[in-house]
């Protein structure tokens, strides 16, 4: 139990960052389930650059992957720089669905909803960038003692 105290002392500061892996690996799973989600026409740009399985499988793994990432970070081991590439990558994961959506050319509100949540991303980057900085620092410090 004393892991899962750790990670509560650090989400409220990296919920953000749980929702947006969260979401990927949902996001993944639903487009790895048996119906044919590519059939509507708000995904016709999605569709064009690879298939729904092939969006699904990275969609799943990097959310599961930035899940563990942030299990490892609040429950062990400080991983800033883990963290920022991983939202690094989830951005323009996002950035990809936003203009997929827009450029479809169908009145869709997924293009506003994943711009916002790329938007979301550079926040989780300064985050980490910030994460990242702190612990240098300290270690400068010691090295110089």
């Amino acid at each position: 139990m004393i892991i899962f105290g750790k990670i509560r002392e650090h989400f409220p500061v990296r919920r953000l960052e749980w929702g947006c892996a969260g979401i990927l690996m949902c996001l993944g799973l639903r487009l790895l389930d048996p119906a044919d989600t590519f059939a509507q026409p708000a995904f016709s740009e999605l569709a064009a650059r690879a298939s729904e399985g092939t969006w699904g499988a990275v969609l799943f793994w990097v959310g599961l992957l930035r899940l563990l990432v942030l299990y490892r970070n609040g429950a062990w081991k400080p991983s800033p720089e883990l963290r920022g590439a991983c939202a690094i990558f989830g951005g323009v994961i996002f950035i990809a669905l936003a203009y997929g959506f827009e450029a479809a050319g169908v009145a869709s509100t997924g293009s506003i909803t994943y711009a916002f949540l790329a938007l979301g991303e550079g926040s989780n980057i300064w985050t980490a960038a910030q994460d990242a900085r702190v612990p240098f620092r300290e270690r400068a410090k010691w090295k110089a003692s």
